[in-house]
């Protein structure tokens, strides 16, 4: 039997691949200078160190924080017009 480092609470199977970017997820959009930049929640990332699929509840295994996982699903140029 084996535990992780926060004593009984056991660290989840890996699951990857996490949620693909194509598919439909929480989204959020960041401006820069000369971009509009869309980001989609794939996963999970915990105090641990360990990752989680997105439909995962972090919370079963992480005694502290978790937050989410962003990857970049699209860019596109600011109009200035």
């Amino acid at each position: 039997m084996s535990y992780d480092l926060h004593g009984d609470l056991r660290a989840p199977a890996d699951r990857r691949p996490y949620r693909r970017a194509s598919e439909d997820g929480p989204e959020t959009k960041l401006r820069t200078d000369t971009h509009n930049v869309w980001f989609r929640q794939i996963g999970w990332h915990g105090q641990s160190g360990a990752f989680y699929a997105f439909d995962e509840d972090p919370s079963k295994h992480e005694p502290g924080s978790f937050g989410p996982v962003w990857i970049e699903v699209e860019s596109s140029p600011i109009d200035e017009q």
